[in-house]
C-alpha cells in the first residue's frame, strides 16, 4: 500500500473532459503551464487502489486510458472519488464551485454509496443462497 495524492483536473478549452491524477507529494495548487486546473485533491492511503476504483466506476466514461481522461462533469467525477470507502480525505476543492454544484455533488455521494450498498447486499444474498444449497445438497447425501 502506497500513501497519495488523487487529484481531478479540468482545461478551460475541454469543459466535458476530467483527468484522473495520482502522484506521491501534495500537489502544487496553482495554475499549470499548459491550462490544466486542479479542481479538486484527496489524500488516500492506498493510491493505486483508489485509482482503480475510480477507473472501474466511471469504465464507461473512459476517453483516454493513458492519461486517464474521462468524459464526465467534475460534479459527477469529485462525487464518485467523495463516495469511494477507501480510507481518504478531501485535502482541497477548488473554491470556485457554486452552491448549486456542491448540492449535486452531495446528493450524487449518496446515490453513489446506496448503489455501493445494494451491490454489497445482492453479493451476501448471493453468497448465503450458495451456503444454503451446499448444506442442502450434503444433507441430501
Amino acid at each position: 500500500m502506497k500513501t497519495g495524492f488523487l487529484t481531478l483536473e479540468t482545461h478551460p478549452d475541454h469543459n466535458d473532459l476530467v483527468r484522473v491524477h495520482i502522484q506521491e507529494k501534495k500537489p502544487e495548487l496553482s495554475n499549470q503551464e499548459d491550462g490544466r486546473e486542479i479542481r479538486y485533491v484527496a489524500r488516500f492511503h492506498d493510491i493505486e487502489t483508489a485509482q482503480m476504483h475510480v477507473q472501474n466506476m466511471m469504465h464507461s466514461s473512459l476517453v483516454n486510458l493513458e492519461y486517464r481522461i474521462y468524459r464526465k462533469s467534475l460534479a459527477e467525477m469529485i462525487a464518485c472519488v467523495e463516495a469511494d470507502e477507501l480510507e481518504h480525505a478531501r485535502v482541497w476543492i477548488d473554491p470556485g464551485i457554486s452552491e448549486v454544484e456542491f448540492g449535486r455533488i452531495q446528493s450524487l455521494v449518496e446515490k453513489n454509496r446506496s448503489y455501493h450498498k445494494l451491490i454489497h447486499m445482492i453479493w451476501q444474498a448471493v453468497g448465503i443462497t450458495g451456503i444454503i444449497l451446499l448444506l442442502v445438497t450434503g444433507l441430501s447425501l
